[in-house]
């Protein structure tokens, strides 16, 4: 049975943190220099000062960071099998109920990009629009929990070279449906707009609501919807590029006041069809497609725990990305915790604990535990002290 804790504490915030990744992770010692709670530790003083492991290592461990650098990498293992044990922390953390396993949960999935500005030959970096002085990103997807104090991320996965945005829905929904969890409705960017991920969507009987873009300049099948009044809802049709798969949905039309174009929103779902009407269930999806705006704070949250580096490897760098998904967790249960039992409404804010002062307990608990001998040894006595007056 876990220990139950009646007060939180920087000691409850570091043991929480590193028993879960001690059962998820499963890192071993690395020959006699450095132990796993060790590299746990490590690794977790990375992500809550934003470091990077050499930084960190040389200035507050006895090992080098060359020894620390060999043991987090004996420990990584393959990139799937890291995935997997992160996502399995994830939900460690949240630690769903019985009856959270009998909701059906509404998610939003994204990919967030990572500026890189390396050689273009690193492995596991992809193209895309220019950003932040680059084109060349390392790229995560995540499926996040739509839900007041409970946006808890369910899934993860890097972006290589190839992977269809279809490929990406499929295997986040696989990780969450593995561990339990039941989702009835998807929320997606509008890179997702393909067809063949609607396809999917619509295979798994799944509510989604998607903005679709314009493609090409011309009239289309694709396009056509763009030139209805806002509130029009319609069918839009068209066949996919390459496997001349056949698509159809039902498309919302829909301009925002101030906005000098209509945006579109194909949809699905989103209630009973036989007891809430198309308009309602329309005007459902919009809303929840809007309820994901909240992602974009979640991964500028998740920046403020995720360490510094330039290394190649592209398990290290999801290394570093997971962990900090999982102290974004682990703040998000605390705040859980806090705003219940002060009776809290599901809206407030909870000031007790910014995520920016969990990583601060953190940081000073570790520290705590590796105390560092402050003093430089010189070979002549170079330096007088001043007589005092």
């Amino acid at each position: 049975m876990r220990r139950g804790y009646s007060t939180i504490t920087p000691a409850v915030v570091h043991a929480l943190t590193r028993r879960t990744l001690e059962r998820t992770l499963g890192w071993t010692d690395y020959k006699r220099s450095v132990t796993g709670a060790q590299l746990l530790d490590l690794v977790l003083r990375v992500a809550s000062t934003t470091r990077t492991l050499f930084a960190v290592a040389t200035r507050y461990f006895q090992f080098s960071h060359e020894a620390a650098r060999q043991a987090v990498r004996a420990n990584l293992g393959s990139g799937d099998q890291l995935t997997a044990r992160l996502v399995n922390a994830l939900h460690d953390v949240a630690r769903f109920t019985r009856r959270d396993r009998r909701r059906r949960w509404t998610c939003a999935i994204d990919v967030h990009y990572v500026p890189f500005y390396g050689d273009r030959a690193t492995p596991g970096i992809i193209g895309g629009p220019k950003k932040a002085g680059t084109s060349f990103f390392h790229a995560y997807a995540t499926a996040v929990l739509i839900h007041k104090h409970r946006r808890y991320t369910v899934g993860l996965l890097a972006v290589h070279k190839g992977t269809k945005p279809h490929q990406q829905v499929h295997t986040l929904l696989d990780h969450v449906a593995a561990r339990g969890l039941t989702v009835g409705g998807v929320v997606l960017d509008a890179g997702f707009d393909r067809g063949e991920t609607l396809l999917l969507l619509q295979e798994r009987n799944l509510s989604y609501a998607v903005p679709m873009r314009k493609k090409g300049s011309g009239t289309n099948r694709r396009n056509a919807c763009d030139a209805q009044p806002s509130g029009t809802i319609a069918t839009m049709e068209w066949v996919t590029e390459k496997t001349r798969r056949s698509v159809s949905t039902r498309v919302l039309v829909w301009r925002r006041p101030g906005e000098s174009h209509a945006r579109v929103y194909a949809f699905s779902g989103w209630g009973d069809a036989g007891a809430v009407s198309e308009a309602t269930r329309a005007w459902l999806g919009r809303r929840r497609y809007r309820e994901r705006f909240g992602i974009e704070t979640s991964y500028r949250q998740k920046n403020q725990a995720r360490g510094w580096t330039t290394s190649t490897s592209p398990e290290y760098r999801l290394l570093l990305e997971g962990v900090a998904l999982v102290l974004r967790q682990v703040w998000v249960c605390l705040t859980l915790r806090i705003a219940r039992a002060r009776n809290r409404n599901p809206k407030a804010w909870v000031h007790e604990l910014p995520l920016v002062e969990m990583l601060d307990w953190l940081t000073q608990r570790i520290r705590s535990r590796y105390p560092r001998t402050r003093c430089i040894t010189l070979t002549h006595k170079i330096l007088t002290a001043a007589p005092m007056h």
